[in-house]
């Protein structure tokens, strides 16, 4: 559907007052624009002239650019792609030919997808039988204007598509796959071991190494032709920008290169010579994103955080002035310019002041955030855009345009934030499925014009140079660059934010997302400025106050009730001082923290930060949290399925002798003593299944270790043979070419040798792990927060592991403490 802007409503364009733009927080919290933002999404503000703060980027800022091919942005192309991907490579892998991925029926081209995606939706009994009923076929031939009782599109369905989806159905919600040890690759990612490279297997996409004997089901031969590891057949939905960090451009090189696109790009869509206008260019744009097959790629400076004074910000700061404003041939320019660098360095509207201007809740976070308190930098070029995506715990956020050409923005108005989401999983199922926060990656577009016809209201801004443009809490938003620009953006907060932050953090934990920040910590810091206020500022705000009360309350009623529940003997509470809380190396961590041994110091976590989340929810930690003992590294074993015991009994054919008792005579009612199940109910038989399940294989039988030698002898004389006759031997034994980046990367640091530490993932942060449970089974031990610990380990904590520990990093009555002095502050304000 070709893009229609009719479609959309144009963003209100404020022109605040000297006196409304001196203070930011004040003017965005009035009703009237707080109503506008609620019912448009995006606001432009447009500073009172002639307010304009002069550009004092340090003239040696450098940045490197990502890669953005846009037909591979739009959910309905790439969710097609990826499907299609993955059919073929399971075709090949059984020696078929590829699919083509449109289906051509009565003069339609119906794409193979849609068509797997119909039939599980409107059959989802019949995806892996291809037994679709008579009344749901016709509801499909009828959703694709195909005759009812056609049954074209049934034949189609279990000649192309049927193989696939019986295998996919098999996996079921599996997407748990294996990863090898960082730095290793020519071991198997299975066992870690790098032996026995003649029956090894390499994954002809991904290059992974797998032994045969440690696939499920094990092979016994190399296969002939094409091989694919399961997550190559089934897919992870992982997607992100191409960025090349070597490459460096300045300001003024990147400008030109602009330019030379700009050329050819009006000379291939448009008149020679002519520039297209910014109509033009959105229709273009939007069609480029729609189309399967386009090869446009366009460059793009995004989230740029350099961290050398003078190339943090384009606004002036006291810590940096541009030498080429101040001097010219060694002479000053304007003597009055330096204090008004200073006038503006320190305006609530410069992006390094907003964030903690008068009013913003983010001024009682301790911490500062790089792209939520510290801005970042956008140099955009032609056609380079930012994808469908709301901000970090669904703050508002402020985008100036220092200087170049139109930003065009699209948005959501948050009252339509829910229906948005569901529509885009729709069209994208498997992507979600695998990707659960697909839409906090920023790699994903669809035509607003699109969202419009559907009944989700959109709007668009266009902002030139010196004009703002605000988001609201939880406003889903987009947009693309006409051309070479600089931008920067940066995050803040006011009171009616407060119940957008609480909803965030629920949101979150379904989709495994990392909190950025503690939302709780905010509450708790905000009730000690209100009780320690001496000035009265917060007399006026008693609203914003009793919710925060009620909020942390219950907060603090939840993690005592879970506290309460998971206690006993088996899990004790420990309450950390903040001394040997805050000490790397304390006493308190030294008995329960220090790593079995030094390999895994191998898994390192992103920062000291991450250390404060759980390590399944990613929810902030900062009060109390499970330390899981994992010495055994069985960690997440007993929540996958794994059989509970109801008793410590060693089975029967776990012993040396795995026959019956020759004791236990027919008949027999009553176990004679001596007896296998006597023994297997005994002390040391529970010792031995303890030793058993320390150790990462299982104690084999004599029939199992019979076998396992009928089999090695079997693998040694094929190795001989490969050895003699390498070429007829069909083993994949080709070099490995990795790829030079993975999504997961965990690096060797030894910071912290309580625990190893998870390697950081991306810039795209990506915060679904591929395979959470394998990675974090490597770790001595397992932060969790409370809830994920009563999810994994029962609600009373019964199946937690020996050695494991309740955290109280800060007490229950200092927490009660807090909130009561608050109440009493706060009640007697009313009474007033």
């Amino acid at each position: 559907m070709p893009f229609d802007k009719s479609l959309l409503r144009e963003c209100p364009t404020l022109y605040p007052s000297h006196h409304e733009f001196d203070d930011p927080i004040m003017y965005m919290s009035s009703p009237e624009v707080k109503d506008l933002g609620r019912k448009h999404g995006l606001v432009k503000i447009v500073p009172p002239a002639p307010w304009k703060p002069p550009f004092s980027l340090s003239p040696s800022f450098t940045f490197h650019t990502r890669i953005q091919k846009l037909s591979d942005l739009g959910i309905t192309s790439r969710s097609r792609k990826f499907f299609v991907d993955n059919l073929n490579r399971f075709f090949k892998m059984s020696n078929k030919a590829p699919v083509n991925e449109w289906l051509v029926s009565r003069s339609k081209n119906i794409h193979c997808y849609d068509l797997y995606l119909a039939v599980s939706k409107t059959s989802p009994e019949a995806v892996a039988t291809g037994d679709i009923p008579p009344e749901e076929l016709a509801k499909i031939n009828i959703l694709f204007q195909i005759p009812s009782h056609s049954d074209i599109l049934l034949k189609e369905y279990r000649r192309k598509i049927l193989p696939y989806a019986k295998y996919l159905s098999s996996n079921g919600n599996h997407f748990d796959f294996p990863v090898g040890n960082p730095g290793d690759s020519e071991s198997c990612v299975i066992c870690k071991k790098n032996h026995s490279p003649t029956t090894t297997l390499l994954c002809d996409n991904c290059d992974d190494q797998f032994h045969m004997r440690c696939l499920l089901p094990p092979l016994e031969e190399v296969p002939k032709g094409s091989w694919y590891c399961d997550k190559c057949l089934i897919g992870t939905g992982e997607y992100g920008f191409e960025e090349n960090r070597e490459v460096k451009y300045t300001l003024q090189q990147f400008y030109h290169q602009c330019l030379e696109f700009e050329q050819k790009f009006s000379a291939d869509f448009g008149i020679p010579g002519q520039r297209l206008t910014l109509d033009e260019l959105e229709k273009i744009f939007w069609n480029l994103v729609e189309e399967e097959n386009s090869l446009i790629k366009v460059k793009y400076g995004a989230d740029i955080h350099n961290l050398k004074m003078g190339e943090i910000t384009g606004f002036p700061t006291s810590e940096y002035a541009n030498p080429a404003h101040i001097y010219q041939n060694g002479q000053p320019v304007d003597p009055t310019f330096k204090a008004l660098h200073e006038v503006y360095a320190k305006h609530p509207w410069n992006l390094t002041q907003l964030p903690f201007a008068r009013g913003s809740l983010l001024n009682h976070i301790e911490t500062e955030i790089s792209g939520m308190t510290v801005p970042w930098i956008y140099v955009g070029s032609l056609l380079s855009t930012f994808c469908w995506h709301v901000e970090d715990h669904y703050t508002l956020s402020a985008n100036y345009c220092h200087f170049g050409s139109t930003k065009k923005w699209y948005g959501i108005p948050s009252a339509y934030a829910d229906q948005f989401e569901k529509y885009l999983r729709s069209l994208a199922p498997d992507l979600f499925q695998r990707q659960p926060d697909l839409l906090h990656q920023l790699v994903t577009l669809i035509s607003p014009s699109k969202l419009a016809l559907i009944g989700i209201p959109c709007v668009y801004a266009d902002q030139n140079p010196n004009e703002f443009v605000i988001t609201f809490p939880r406003v889903y938003h987009a947009g693309f660059n006409s051309g070479f620009n600089f931008n920067e953006a940066v995050n803040f907060t006011m009171d009616s934010w407060l119940d957008f932050g609480d909803r965030s953090i629920q949101d979150y934990k379904l989709i495994k997302k990392e909190n950025v920040f503690d939302h709780y910590k905010l509450l708790e810091n905000i009730l000690k400025s209100f009780s320690g206020d001496r000035l009265g500022s917060w007399n006026n705000r008693t609203e914003i106050v009793g919710k925060c009360i009620r909020d942390f309350e219950n907060y603090v009623h939840r993690q005592m009730s879970l506290v309460r529940d998971l206690e006993s003997d088996k899990l004790k509470a420990v309450l950390l001082s903040s001394k040997k809380e805050n000490t790397t190396n304390g006493s308190a961590h030294t008995s329960i923290l220090t790593p079995k041994s030094p390999k895994h110091e191998m898994i390192s976590r992103a920062s000291e930060e991450d250390d404060n989340l759980c390590d399944i929810c990613r929810v902030s930690i900062s009060y109390q949290y499970c330390d899981i003992n994992n010495r055994n590294h069985r960690f997440g074993k007993w929540y996958q399925g794994r059989q509970k015991k109801e008793s410590r009994v060693l089975a029967v054919n776990k012993l040396l002798t795995p026959d019956p008792s020759p004791c236990l005579t027919e008949g027999s009612t009553s176990l004679p003593r001596g007896s296998a199940e006597e023994i297997a109910l005994s002390q040391s038989a529970e010792a031995l299944q303890d030793l058993q399940d320390s150790e990462e294989d299982e104690i084999p039988t004599s029939s199992d270790q019979f076998e396992e030698l009928i089999r090695q002898a079997k693998r040694k004389m094929k190795e001989e043979e490969d050895l003699k006759d390498p070429e007829s031997s069909g083993a994949k034994r080709r070099q490995l070419r990795r790829l030079e980046a993975k999504k997961f990367v965990p690096q060797q640091v030894s910071t912290e040798p309580e625990r190893g530490k998870l390697g950081k993932m991306s810039q795209m942060k990506k915060v679904q792990y591929s395979s959470l449970l394998h990675l974090l089974n490597q770790l001595d031990h397992v932060k969790l927060c409370l809830e994920c610990t009563a999810k994994m380990c029962g609600t009373h904590g019964e199946k937690v592991p020996k050695g494991s520990q309740i955290l109280l990093k800060k007490g229950f009555e200092d927490m009660q403490s807090v909130l009561e002095e608050a109440k009493d502050r706060y009640f007697t304000l009313l009474e007033r």
